[in-house]
């Protein structure tokens, strides 16, 4: 019989997915080092109560996600993070989970690449399914922005769900899918920036640019907004750093 047990994003996952999960975080965060030799099925099965097959299997998932490489005769070698595929779902979501602040940093680079763009695009195709859920999820963070840091999960889930919706009302489905694929990582980094110093006072009033542009269908004053939003938050993650 399989076990389960509940992950931070209200999923179940088996006793498969946990050994994935313990090992994969722990080369995010560094603990083994690329280059670096995993500790044998024998020792990982002992340390994690599980048998050396599901190691085994856990690692045959590690492998197709770049993280690591098994050798014969020398065993799983830990590979540079540049073979790793960060596009992947459970990559982004340790690396979050592991407070990873340059890639924090380089997500937020990446959508200031396309959110302005998708901005501008949804200023112009938007459906009003589309605007009316712009104007719901700015609506949730308006009015949990005050109750905040007691009403975070609700606030972000919010502000996850306006992000996402300007992606989606691009009407790209290849800047969709790339939503889909950073939803979790746009997840931890909206946590993050909502604990900046009047982080939600700064940037709250400029979602509220973006919604009114794309709402108005003008698409120069959508790609302006979302830009200085970005930019905005890019700043702010860049000032807590260097404190």
């Amino acid at each position: 019989m399989s076990v389960t047990m509940e992950n931070p994003l209200g999923e179940h996952r088996t006793m498969h997915g946990r050994v994935v999960e313990w090992i994969g975080l722990r080369i995010v965060s560094g603990e083994f080092d690329a280059g670096s030799q995993l500790p044998n099925e024998t020792d990982l099965g002992a340390q994690l109560s599980v048998s050396r097959g599901a190691v085994r299997e856990a690692v045959k998932a590690l492998a197709a996600k770049g993280l690591v490489e098994p050798r014969p005769r020398i065993g799983t070698i830990v590979l540079p993070r540049y073979k790793w595929n960060l596009m992947d779902r459970a990559v982004v979501d340790w690396h979050g989970r592991s407070a990873d602040t340059q890639f924090l940093h380089d997500l937020l680079e990446l959508r200031l690449m396309v959110e302005p763009v998708a901005a501008r695009f949804a200023a112009e195709r938007a459906n009003a399914v589309q605007v009316r859920g712009l104007e719901v999820a700015y609506a949730g963070m308006a009015e949990h922005a005050d109750a905040l840091p007691a009403a975070e999960d609700a606030f972000v889930a919010a502000d996850l769900e306006f992000h996402l919706t300007i992606l989606r009302a691009s009407g790209n489905q290849l800047v969709e899918q790339l939503g889909m694929l950073l939803e979790t990582g746009l997840r931890h980094a909206l946590e993050a920036t909502s604990h900046l110093p009047n982080g939600v006072r700064t940037t709250l009033p400029l979602h509220r640019a973006v919604l009114v542009a794309v709402r108005g269908r003008r698409p120069i004053a959508a790609e302006r907004a979302a830009r200085k939003l970005l930019e905005t938050t890019v700043a702010a993650v860049g000032a807590r750093k260097v404190r």
